[in-house]
């Protein structure tokens, strides 16, 4: 799921209970700090784990600008979140 492109997992998930998804995690997101990242994966994951049917990743490859200390903030919350 493309987020640049208008694609909110939540939404979609909404509207088509039954699909499965992968990705929707905004790449830029990943690049605009920890508060950013903290934000973005408390809106998804949790309306993502309670519905199922979800991968969580990144909506493209992680751009270069994202400091690696906070990528691996990012795999740890999916971490958390997935438990």
């Amino acid at each position: 799921f493309e987020v640049a492109a208008g694609c909110d997992v939540v939404r979609v998930a909404e509207e088509y209970p039954d699909l499965l998804i992968r990705g929707g995690i905004d790449k830029r997101i990943l690049a605009s700090g920890r508060d950013a990242i903290l934000a973005e994966v408390r809106r998804i994951l949790p309306v993502m784990k309670a519905r199922g049917g979800y991968i969580p990743e990144c909506d493209h490859g992680v751009p270069a600008e994202v400091p690696f200390e906070d990528y691996v903030y990012y795999r740890q919350l999916i971490r958390e979140y997935s438990e």
